[in-house]
């Protein structure tokens, strides 16, 4: 992945989102996400009315972008107590992989990872204070949540209230998708963890997908709001300013 800053179309720059703020914007960056992985919340998956559909399984297929993107996102978050800031991130996928970086408006590359297909994390570059292992696995984690469909073996059926429901269950999560007649999707990440105090998972994440549409030949969300559940909670807001499809990787 280059560590470049794409141009933002329509004559926005995702530059002006990180001017006056710089460094002390991305501490806090650094902050929210080394504790992406905090103690969970206290709700635990609702009860799933199995159901085999197919236009279920391919409307949660069609919540996660397909094949190669390179995005640019102007970054807001907040923590639990009451602070937060701004920063800008670049991210390309690859099918199930990726590469992200956080980058200065000079385009100086502050940290840089890539995560293959079967979620290990090699970091390329990290300057202080993004140099810590907690970091880069929370960043990576929130990245893998939001933008990839999730890991393990998918149910497909509906809650009580008739809301078509995806669920994907992993050795130790439980992920539902809940897609919406407008092409945008709300998910909820649960994790089995001894801090919950019960064998059953409980919830960690969430996310809420806004103002989806036509994007570089795919249907993107805009605008999406990720929130850490926990002691630690957060929340992180991110409004797309540039998605570029990308030619399939050669053979």
């Amino acid at each position: 992945m280059r560590a470049r800053v794409p141009r933002c179309r329509g004559g926005s720059r995702g530059a002006e989102w990180f001017r006056g703020r710089g460094w002390p914007a991305l501490l806090l960056v650094a902050a929210i996400l080394a504790v992406a992985c905090a103690g969970p919340g206290p709700e635990r998956p609702p009860p799933l009315v199995a159901a085999a559909s197919d236009s279920a399984a391919a409307r949660c297929a069609a919540c996660f972008p397909q094949g190669r993107w390179q995005m640019l996102h102007a970054i807001d978050f907040h923590l639990a107590d009451g602070t937060g800031g701004n920063a800008m991130g670049v991210l390309m996928l690859d099918g199930h992989s990726l590469s992200c970086a956080l980058m200065t408006v000079e385009g100086l590359t502050l940290f840089e990872a890539r995560s293959p297909a079967d979620g290990s994390l090699e970091v390329l570059r990290a300057l202080p204070p993004f140099d810590g292992q907690a970091f880069a696995a929370g960043l990576v984690a929130d990245i893998r949540t939001l933008f990839l469909p999730p890991a393990g073996t998918a149910d497909h059926g509906r809650l009580a209230d008739g809301s078509p429901l995806c669920r994907f269950t992993a050795e130790r999560t439980v992920t539902d998708v809940l897609p919406g007649a407008d092409g945008c999707f709300r998910l909820s990440t649960y994790a089995r963890s001894p801090a919950s105090g019960t064998e059953f998972p409980v919830r960690i994440r969430t996310v809420e997908a806004r103002a989806c549409g036509p994007v570089g030949g795919g249907i993107l969300p805009r605008e999406v709001t990720l929130t850490g559940h926990g002691p630690a909670a957060y929340t992180l807001n991110l409004r797309l300013l540039e998605a570029e499809p990308l030619p399939a990787s050669a053979p």
